[in-house]
């Protein structure tokens, strides 16, 4: 017969923890979304794009997804420098 177990679960620590996990992604990604920025603002989308995510692969080994390289690189393209937020 199985005995009955009681699982703890501490949900705002699991959130405290995620929120701390965020972060520090987004603190390590930021320079390198500000560095394509310097190369790339005012070049033409297709250019940006080709370049972050070449960029983006090489330093996280992590590839964006459509929608979002599109985005970013249009707002690159744009002068706009993206801010990662958490």
């Amino acid at each position: 017969m199985a005995g009955n177990v009681r699982l703890n679960f501490n949900q705002a620590a699991l959130n405290n923890l995620a929120a701390e996990v965020t972060q520090k992604w987004a603190q390590l990604r930021q320079p390198l979304l500000d560095k394509v920025h310097q190369e790339c603002a005012g070049k033409p989308v297709d250019v940006v794009k080709q370049h972050l995510a070449t960029t983006w692969h090489t330093e996280t080994g992590e590839p964006l997804t459509e929608p979002q390289l599109t985005e970013w690189a249009t707002a690159i393209s744009e002068g706009t420098r993206l801010t990662l937020t958490t």
